[in-house]
C-alpha cells in the first residue's frame, strides 16, 4: 500500500464491520434502526462518562442550502 491510501479514513463498509464486531465483543445487539442506534449511542456515551452534550441537545450542523445562502451573502 502506498502512503496516499494509509491516510485515508476508513470506508464505511470498515465502520460498519467494525462496530458489528464491537458491538458483538460487548455482549451488546447491533442496532436495526435509527432510534435503536441513538439509544444505544446515548446509553453507551453516559456509561463511559462523555463530557460531551447529548446530540439532540446540540446544535444542528447548517444544511447544504443555509451554508450556500450563507456563502452568497459573504461574496
Amino acid at each position: 500500500m502506498g502512503d496516499m491510501e494509509t491516510k485515508r479514513p476508513p470506508t464505511v463498509r470498515q465502520v460498519y464491520a467494525l462496530t458489528r464486531e464491537l458491538c458483538e465483543r460487548m455482549g451488546e445487539e447491533f442496532p436495526e434502526s435509527v432510534d435503536a442506534a441513538s439509544e444505544l449511542i446515548e446509553r453507551l456515551r453516559i456509561e463511559n462518562g462523555h463530557p460531551a452534550p447529548r446530540l439532540e441537545d446540540s446544535p444542528r450542523p447548517p444544511t447544504l442550502e443555509r451554508r450556500r445562502r450563507t456563502r452568497a451573502r459573504q461574496t
